[in-house]
């Protein structure tokens, strides 16, 4: 079994998960955000791999902790992956916790395999998705996409639509309420604005706006995250005008850009159903990302170990329950069905 020891300083972390080709989830940022709403991070280093657990305590005394490694563990192939979750589970064990969920980045049929772990059926991360090349400038990230995704770019430059990055505390809460209004036509859940907030502030996070030049309305909007060489389409959000001048295509292109000047080649669109059919709730999410091309990632899938089995189990109902009641308040979600 791999050996952990525990990293306690922000730069030596994230090059460490940045050389193992670890995600933005298991950045030291990622960590410092979560630890705003109840998690406790532990970041642990072996030979070849790394794992940043997040810790949180569940209600009431039967419980305990429930500990979660999202996009993890990292590591330079699937053996060591494998045994940095097992020293993981048994680190989690020390540390109170009751059953430990990982989300590696594994890919599907890479022969990852973690001792003790099962399939839980669900995930809270996407374990399929689309990854676009970040290209070397502008016309060559152009030419790279689909005709009918370059038409859309194009078609929203002519009828006078600008996109741009923007820092502006203003432009986030016009993206906030255009976000609002998406999620109450397509039917999905938020968060509270202020966690929108704290993330803009607390990670490497971008916001894209568009609007059509000397217009004040926002027609679309994107947020995305950078670390390394990677960028992630986190949030996005159009009006009905916006969809109607193509302003998304011109925001996702202005997105890959943006990705470009910070140093990524990967674009990660963040999350595309398994089985994609007309019926899916994300059936229209999952044409439009489509449109701009990528190659498809399968990841393994989220991994359950029982730690300790009776309180585990309890545990687990308990947090069914909870998403169960965030989703009827229209909160959340909830995790991903495979």
């Amino acid at each position: 079994m791999a050996v952990l020891r525990e990293i306690g300083e922000r730069e030596e972390w994230n090059a460490l998960v940045r050389g193992l080709g670890g995600s933005v989830l298991q950045s030291w940022e990622w960590g410092e955000f979560r630890s705003r709403h109840g998690w406790r991070p532990v970041r642990l280093a072996a030979e070849g791999a790394a794992v940043q657990l997040l810790v949180r305590k569940l209600p009431g005394k039967v419980f305990g902790a429930l500990a979660y490694a999202p996009h993890g563990p990292v590591a330079e192939d699937a053996s060591a992956a494998g045994e940095a979750a097992a020293a993981a589970a048994e680190h989690a064990r020390r540390l109170g916790a009751v059953l430990l969920d990982i989300e590696p980045r594994q890919a599907e049929g890479s022969g990852f395999k973690a001792p003790g772990f099962s399939a839980s059926g669900t995930s809270v991360q996407p374990r399929c998705t689309l990854v676009v090349e970040v290209r070397g400038d502008p016309d060559e990230q152009l030419s790279a996409l689909p005709k009918d995704t370059r038409y859309g770019v194009r078609r929203a430059r002519r009828e006078g639509v600008v996109a741009a990055v923007s820092e502006a505390a203003e432009d986030l809460e016009a993206f906030m309420d255009l976000h609002e209004e998406t999620a109450r036509r397509q039917g999905f859940a938020l968060r509270p604005r202020e966690y929108y907030r704290q993330f803009m502030c607390d990670l490497p996070a971008k916001l894209i706006t568009a609007r059509r030049e000397g217009e004040g309305r926002l027609l679309a909007g994107a947020v995305i995250l950078t670390f390394g060489e990677e960028a992630y389409y986190l949030y996005g959000a159009s009006s009905r005008e916006g969809e109607n001048l193509y302003a998304s295509y011109l925001v996702q292109f202005e997105a890959l850009e943006a990705a470009r000047r910070a140093g990524a080649r990967r674009y990660d669109m963040w999350g595309i159903p398994c089985r994609p059919h007309e019926g899916h709730p994300m059936w229209g999410v999952y044409k439009f990302k489509k449109k701009f091309g990528g190659s498809e990632e399968r990841y393994v899938g989220a991994l359950r170990r029982e730690l300790r089995p009776l309180r585990a189990r309890a545990a687990g109902a308990a947090i069914r329950g909870y998403y169960l009641l965030q989703r009827l308040r229209g909160k959340s979600s909830g995790p991903l069905v495979d």
